[in-house]
């Protein structure tokens, strides 16, 4: 009985440092295998954007005015959109991303919270520009 015993508790402790001794080896070998596999595709060639139309919402500053930046580096068309008429500063945002090589910037305002509007600058999107997309 003593032996069975022994053999239990050894053979777990075994498995128990066996085990963590695997994990501790292992996963940093993971980690450098998920990181050479990831930020190659960081470098990659961005999908070409030249004629395609992007509507991006909350474009008068923050986020979405930098990614409408962006998108005007790559040659899309932009429909931008803020909610604030007064004091949104959508022109300037249109005018640099003229300036940064958009062929063509329509800037509206609508409230993105509200179907109306919603569709309201969809269908102004598509009738401007053909299509959306």
């Amino acid at each position: 009985m003593f032996a069975a015993c022994f053999n239990n508790r050894f053979t777990n402790a075994l498995v128990y440092y066996v085990s963590l001794l695997l994990l501790i080896l292992v996963s940093p070998l993971l980690f450098i295998w998920e990181l050479v596999n990831t930020v190659p595709s960081c470098f990659r060639c961005k999908e070409n954007m030249s004629g395609k139309v992007v509507l991006i919402t909350g474009a008068s500053s923050g986020l979405g005015e930098l990614i409408a930046y962006e998108y005007a580096k790559l040659g899309a068309y932009l429909a931008i959109i803020a909610r604030n008429k007064p004091e949104s500063r959508l022109e300037q945002v249109a005018h640099r991303a003229r300036e940064l090589g958009s062929p063509d910037v329509l800037f509206m305002f609508a409230d993105v919270s509200k179907v109306d509007e919603c569709r309201m600058f969809v269908d102004e999107t598509v009738k401007h520009f053909g299509r959306c997309g």
